[in-house]
């Protein structure tokens, strides 16, 4: 891949919720939401479905670019969730397929390099999980309970009032939390990224334009507390994300590890960009921000250019904001809409569809005036990230219309894209 001098973001904005949400706390905060995951009840439609709108988010940006500056690395991001099955995540027996190679191979095929040029592809996150004996764990007299004090919480909470609403708040939280440290169901939270070339490690090469990073931080809402229409899911109570070491720096070494870091371009005519793909609720335990620290980079100079964070439920916050000095941070969520800057001098671009009340989707971007210093937030001499003014400019909003079944596998719209950059490029 040839180096790229300026680049450009695209977000496609698009509620990647559950349906028919029932909100215990504020889920934008300490709270969880019971709900229905939308889904074709078949594994393969269901990819072939949510892969041919995620393509037809993408052919809308590109054909919107067509005869625009060219030479342009262009950034897609696609928001957290986007992939999952009608219990949550995508449930699969230890000798079937892992469904993240069914979906991998399915973007492979529908974004050949040859026909997406100076794109970089993150194409949302799956979910996942890998069980013996499905019908055991649910009917488990571990899981069966669990589940019943959490919807009693949870039914207490909405009919609580006062002081009290909160103790039982707090309650659940507490008891979640619990749960989460003795799980009965690894769930895997993985991102999907594509490049116009094979990319590069660090400290070596990958050697695949197809990659995979994962989530580690598993919050009180990533998954359902209980399926409104007495669906058996994979519950929040349930389940918890692997453990996963970033001690020694968050790295990529093989396409699919675990880690984070790695490089686009450094071919002939310019220097590699460091990409870091954070998702979601990662960013707010400044996962970045100490893998940056912590990595053995090459050389002293070294850091990252491009933090992007896919998320649903997430902000950039400022000191887990992990780019260097002129970096970028860019964040897609799929739900909710931002409103203001979110106290981040940023551009930023909201999504809602009136059909849909309660949903929302948005875009961010900074530009990284003075790189953060040291992993601690605290520690002696460390300081967070320090942003430019909002950056100038311009942002084209692309209104998305929903494919067909589109809505048999999402609620909130069929979201937007947001460009930023189309006509005015913006410098690496």
């Amino acid at each position: 891949m040839a180096g790229y001098e300026k680049v450009r973001f695209v977000g496609y904005a698009v509620p990647t919720t559950p349906a028919d949400i029932v909100p215990v706390g504020d889920p934008n905060g300490r709270g969880a939401v019971a709900g229905t995951y939308r889904a074709a009840a078949d594994l393969a439609d269901d990819i072939a479905v949510r892969a041919h709108a995620l393509k037809a988010a993408v052919d809308a940006a590109r054909e919107t670019l067509a005869g625009a500056e060219p030479g342009v690395l262009n950034v897609f991001v696609a928001p957290e969730f986007y992939w999952h099955g009608p219990m949550g995540p995508y449930v699969h027996a230890p000798d079937e397929p892992d469904p993240a190679d069914l979906i991998l191979a399915e973007l492979e095929r529908l974004f050949p390099a040859e026909e997406y040029p100076d794109f970089l592809l993150v194409l949302g996150t799956a979910i996942s999980a890998r069980i013996a004996d499905l019908d055991a764990v649910l009917s488990s007299a571990s899981c069966t309970v669990r589940n019943d004090v959490v919807r009693s919480l949870g039914e207490a909470w909405r009919t609580a009032d006062g002081p009290l609403a909160q103790v039982v708040l707090d309650t659940l939280v507490n008891f979640i939390k619990n749960c989460h440290s003795y799980p009965q169901v690894q769930v895997r939270n993985r991102s999907f990224v594509l490049g116009p070339g094979a990319f590069d490690g660090v400290t070596g090469p990958l050697g695949a334009r197809a990659v995979t990073t994962e989530k580690y931080f598993d919050s009180n809402e990533d998954l359902l507390l209980w399926d409104v229409t007495g669906r058996p899911v994979i519950t929040e109570q349930m389940a918890a994300y692997p453990i996963l070491d970033t001690s020694g720096g968050d790295l990529k070494t093989t396409p699919r590890d675990p880690y984070s870091l790695f490089r686009i371009g450094g071919g002939p005519g310019g220097e590699a960009l460091t990409v870091g793909v954070e998702i979601c609720l990662d960013h707010a335990d400044r996962r970045l921000r100490k893998g940056v620290d912590r990595s053995p980079w090459p050389s002293r100079g070294d850091g990252l250019d491009l933090h992007l964070i896919p998320s649903c439920g997430m902000q950039l916050h400022p000191p887990a904001v992990a780019a260097r000095s002129g970096g970028w941070a860019f964040n897609c969520d799929g739900q909710y809409a931002l409103g203001d800057d979110g106290g981040v001098p940023c551009v930023h671009a909201d999504y809602r569809d009136p059909a849909w009340p309660g949903y929302g989707a948005h875009t961010q971007l900074a530009r990284i005036e003075t790189g953060p210093r040291g992993a601690d937030q605290r520690g002696t001499g460390s300081h967070d990230a320090r942003f430019a003014p909002a950056p100038d400019v311009d942002v084209t909003v692309i209104e998305m219309t929903a494919i067909a079944r589109f809505d048999e596998c999402f609620a909130g719209g069929p979201g937007a894209v947001h460009i930023y950059g189309r006509d005015r490029p913006l410098p690496r």
